[in-house]
């Protein structure tokens, strides 16, 4: 079984690696609206700090207490960009949900779509994976009424409790039960993507229904290589964060913005990388298509020259 699982790992990044031009594809257009998006801040921010040897605090190091007295200025220009930047994050997840159908056709072929034939599987799966959203919306819904009440215990815990610590470990032990419970969810999810395109399914309440029943019944399986790929992109995170605060120097803004442009890349490529390894365990699950029925009838019997001459004498 443990072997099973590596292959399907190791098999959807083999499809990954071959069909990488998506994953560069998202990154540049993550790219340009994060671009976009800086633009209105950095062109506020420049014209205080411009002309101010005060910028010396976040260009040659980052002084916290004075990014905080730039940012408690009336109307600080740090404010400027957040609208434009909200609006460009809210733009590239509807990006993201658009291409998603094309993605998953292009893993499941494993061949390089034409354009027209990209975004014909994009239009056709669009509507059915906003369904699919808004289902997923309203069953995580208890998971965050959930969250809320497991905050409010762990801190009436931490005032009452007569162990000061007993609080902050029922906060942790919530927290980490929910977020499994969120990456279940959120398997659920995709299993029903991956089926929707598999089939070409409309009814999205089927498609939930039949990805719910395959998530349950291999749901060790399915998990352990979504978790896992998961753990590769913390792990990177966590390295890239170390190396960030202790080799980076404060001057060092292009190494700095090449650290975070990498790891957006890993983070993308992780997330691909799990729809790819969901694309190769779904076709393997999938029963086999039933062999070609013969043409003709199964007892025929075969024609012969002889003429018919009737009965008789």
């Amino acid at each position: 079984m443990a072997e099973g699982k590596q292959s399907v790992i190791r098999e959807g990044a083999h499809l990954l690696w071959r069909r990488q031009r998506v994953l560069w594809c998202l990154y540049s257009i993550n790219l340009l609206l994060g671009l976009i998006g800086t633009l209105p801040m950095a062109n506020n921010v420049g014209a205080v700090l411009n002309h101010s040897l005060a910028a010396e605090h976040l260009v040659k190091s980052f002084d916290l207490s004075f990014f905080g007295e730039l940012a408690a200025q009336p109307n600080h220009p740090l404010s400027a960009g957040a609208p434009a930047s909200i609006l460009l994050a809210v733009a590239f997840f509807g990006l993201w949900l658009l291409f998603e159908g094309g993605i998953l056709q292009t893993f499941q072929h494993d061949s390089r779509l034409t354009t027209s034939e990209f975004f014909e599987a994009c239009g056709r799966m669009f509507w059915r994976f906003v369904r699919l959203l808004i289902s997923m919306l309203i069953v995580l819904a208890p998971v965050v009424i959930a969250a809320r009440s497991v905050k409010r215990w762990s801190d009436k815990l931490a005032t009452d409790s007569p162990r000061a610590m007993m609080g902050f470990w029922v906060e942790v032990a919530g927290l980490l039960v929910l977020a499994l419970l969120l990456m279940g969810v959120r398997l659920w999810f995709d299993m029903a993507q991956v089926r929707a395109v598999a089939e070409n399914e409309r009814a999205m309440r089927r498609a939930l229904v039949h990805a719910l029943r395959l998530t349950l019944a291999n749901f060790t399986t399915l998990f352990w290589i979504y978790l896992r790929i998961s753990l590769i992109a913390w792990a990177f995170l966590a390295a890239a964060f170390w190396a960030w605060i202790k080799l980076v120097q404060p001057e060092w803004i292009g190494v700095s913005f090449l650290m975070g442009q990498v790891v957006l890349l890993v983070w993308l490529g992780t997330r691909l990388w799990q729809r790819a390894g969901e694309i190769v365990w779904y076709q393997r699950q999938r029963p086999a298509p039933p062999p070609p029925r013969e043409s003709g009838l199964p007892h025929e019997l075969p024609q012969t020259d002889i003429p018919f001459e009737g009965l008789g004498p």
